[in-house]
């Protein structure tokens, strides 16, 4: 049984390679058309110059391959790698587009490479040569993925995803080390002011966040503060926000703690004297006498 399923694979892989080799390939070089024989793209690919839709066919006729190649010398086999079922160049799957090239080539001239880069070397057909999102960005400024999506549907549909592939399931967590390792890597879909507003503000719910921070991130604060500075840069941050809410250290609600005593003013009086600076980080305020004048200032 194990040698039959053997012989049944290699048969499957022996039709597979005799399928995909009958399968025809346009044989073409835009380096030797390109470079060497100093074609223009658009000689070849003249509707490119009325095209306003990225589905509409640009690549050229056979017609258009014999006003420089004789029509009864050329054999197929030239450029087909299967001339008795000859087929046509394959186009881009998965990808919808508005893209209007007439646009461009107005604005270009018959300078194609400035979108198209490398094409000029390519010896083979089976790489696309599209423009990545930095060369678009590079004249449409601010068509940001996130923040300035219209701008990005004037040549893409609404359905297209936008997700560069790196954005899985763990990205919130992982990017931070892709952006520690390539600072610039975000700005090609984000402005500055994305991250702030995730990484800044007075609310401990942010995504930047985990969930159940706002009750467990006082331990973080206590074994790593200087983590929190990166975003929370004055401690009038924590101050008005335990203020608000009325966060006290368990110390403060014994009932020794404060008191009107006269030479007696609590256990918050020897806590003061051994260390001031613990009460100065809660009760300070840079706009306002500290806190210990509203009762000992009279």
């Amino acid at each position: 049984m194990y040698r039959l399923n053997i012989a049944l694979l290699v048969c499957f892989l022996l039709l597979t390679s005799l399928a995909l080799a009958q399968e025809d390939q346009i044989i073409f070089s835009h380096k030797l058309h390109v470079q060497e024989q100093e074609i223009n793209c658009l000689e070849c690919h003249g509707r490119a110059t009325e095209s306003l839709n990225q589905q509409e066919t640009l690549m050229p006729e056979m017609q258009t391959c014999y006003n420089c190649h004789d029509e009864e010398e050329t054999p197929c086999a030239a450029c087909h790698t299967n001339p008795d079922e000859p087929g046509v160049a394959r186009r881009l799957e998965g990808f919808n587009s508005r893209f209007p090239h007439k646009l461009h080539v107005d604005k270009e001239g018959n300078n194609c490479l400035t979108c198209h880069k490398g094409v000029e070397t390519a010896e083979h057909t089976q790489v696309f040569h599209l423009p990545a999102k930095e060369k678009c960005n590079a004249c449409h400024v601010g068509a940001d993925v996130v923040e300035n999506q219209l701008k990005c549907f004037t040549c893409h549909e609404p359905s297209l995803n936008f997700l560069p592939a790196t954005h899985q399931l763990n990205w919130r967590k992982d990017h931070g080390l892709v952006q520690q390792m390539s600072e610039n890597s975000c700005e090609h879909c984000h402005q500055p002011t994305y991250c702030s507003d995730c990484h800044e503000g007075d609310n401990l719910n942010r995504q930047a966040h985990p969930l159940n921070y706002r009750y467990t991130h006082g331990l973080t604060a206590k074994g790593n503060k200087e983590n929190c500075l990166t975003c929370h840069q004055e401690q009038a941050f924590c101050v008005d926000c335990h203020r608000s809410e009325r966060v006290m250290p368990q110390n403060h609600a014994l009932p020794t703690w404060a008191n009107r005593i006269a030479g007696d003013g609590g256990e918050h009086v020897r806590e003061a004297q051994i260390d001031f600076d613990a009460c100065m980080s809660c009760h300070n305020d840079a706009y306002a006498d500290v806190v210990c004048v509203t009762c000992h200032g009279n």
